[in-house]
C-alpha cells in the first residue's frame, strides 16, 4: 500500500478513517472548527460562571451567545453575507 504524502508545512494527523485532518479540527465534532478569540477578562469570567451555574460547558454558553447575536443581527440586517 502506497503511503500518502503529507502537504508541506506543519505536520497533520489523520482521523480514524485515515483522512488527513487539519490541527484546527482535531478533537472536534463534524461541522465544528476550533477558533481562538481574545476576550475581556470580566466577560470570560462571567461566561465561566454561567457555564458553572447552568451545569453546562463553556462551549455551549459561547454557542448560545454567538447564536443570539447572529439572530439579532440577521433580524435587523438580513442574512450575513459570507466572504
Amino acid at each position: 500500500m502506497k503511503k500518502e504524502k503529507l502537504p508541506a508545512g506543519r505536520p497533520s494527523r489523520t482521523d480514524k478513517d485515515n483522512r488527513i485532518v487539519p490541527s484546527s479540527e482535531r478533537g472536534t465534532l463534524p461541522g465544528e472548527k476550533r477558533k481562538t478569540y481574545i476576550v475581556n477578562t470580566l466577560l470570560a469570567d462571567k461566561i465561566d460562571a454561567i457555564a458553572f451555574w447552568d451545569r453546562t460547558s463553556v462551549k455551549e454558553v459561547v454557542k448560545d451567545a454567538f447564536t443570539d447575536k447572529i439572530n439579532k443581527y440577521e433580524k435587523k440586517n438580513g442574512p450575513v453575507k459570507l466572504p
